[in-house]
């Protein structure tokens, strides 16, 4: 994310409002930054001044003053927003993926759906992200997350009917979501059956249409394989787990060779098995390292860091 100008944002550690204006302001969100994590949610986004161009996903858009668009953090968008006759300015919510999808289960539909102004459905949301930003001050966090909570559930039930016009033509229940596939995922890492055939069998999905959901990082098969590093390296640096020898750990999770195991440790990590231990005794341990000194600057951590913050924080970039 590259930006000019002023930044606003307040966060409750479940939600982030954030209000922008500046003369020129970029949102990036490319399939790299998506792979490295650090944001899971979704954004309501509302155009007050200005004009915010680019693609979200596949789709090309342009959106004027008044307009209300939808992003979802696991799907790439690259928008320039431009000033009009004014600097451009926006307000946005930034929401918790499980709470946007307790409202609109179909996620696929919501990356770059836009709410055009001067629709009912757009004076109701971008009025109600617009009060709530001039009111955000002066709540507390208990009160801005209840506040949140029902612009959510204001936009969901808005948008509804749009989106229901514009559905699948047979109608039918929406293919299995990313999220969905991905927590069976997480529950089933130490299963030996886990695998892109089983699941592609378990959710009556093409092995395409399962590499398309998970394109964004990097595809099923890499998802899995980082999956099951992640949760080796979290076995291996837990303090209680430190006389469990490293080998069956790496095998337990499908690693069948474990000189590969230590070759991809050091390469994601930039420590083998046996340092990352150590250091975990020694105190040095928490979240695996990034690689990746470009991380720093996503909008992903960005906005985590914002949420972990609390209410009342104000940027300027």
């Amino acid at each position: 994310m590259g930006a000019e100008g002023d930044f606003v944002a307040r966060g409750t550690g479940n939600f982030i409002l954030s209000e922008s204006a500046s003369p020129s302001l970029r949102l990036v969100r490319s399939s790299e930054i998506i792979r490295r994590g650090g944001a899971e949610g979704f954004a309501i986004h509302a155009q007050i001044s200005g004009t915010a161009a680019g693609t979200i996903g596949d789709k090309t858009i342009e959106c004027r003053a008044g307009d209300v668009f939808f992003v979802d953090l696991l799907q790439t968008l690259d928008l320039q927003i431009s000033p009009g006759e004014e600097t451009a300015a926006a307000v946005a919510l930034w929401i918790p993926r499980r709470r946007m999808l307790a409202s609109i289960d179909d996620e696929n539909a919501l990356h770059g759906f836009v709410v055009p102004h001067g629709s009912p459905a757009a004076a109701l949301i971008g009025g109600s992200l617009r009060l709530f930003a001039e009111q955000a001050s002066k709540v507390t966090a208990k009160e801005m997350d209840a506040l949140a909570d029902g612009v959510v559930e204001l936009a969901a039930k808005s948008i509804g009917p749009l989106l229901q016009r514009i559905g699948g033509v047979d109608g039918g229940k929406p293919l299995a979501s990313f999220v969905t596939i991905r927590h069976h995922i997480d529950r089933t890492l130490l299963s030996p059956k886990l695998s892109v055939e089983n699941l592609a069998a378990t959710f009556g999905l093409s092995r395409a249409s399962l590499y398309r959901l998970f394109e964004p990082v990097g595809g099923v098969a890499s998802y899995i394989r980082k999956s099951r590093l992640n949760r080796a390296y979290q076995d291996i640096v837990t303090t209680e787990l430190s006389n469990r020898r490293i080998g069956p750990i790496a095998y337990r999770l499908g690693f069948k060779n474990l000189s590969a195991f230590n070759r991809l440790f050091k390469e994601t990590y930039g420590v083998s098995p046996k340092e990352a231990r150590e250091r975990a005794i020694h105190g040095f341990a928490g979240a695996p390292p990034s690689a990746d000194p470009g991380e720093a600057t996503s909008l992903g951590l960005w906005l985590a860091r914002l949420g972990a913050v609390g209410a009342g924080l104000g940027r300027r970039t």
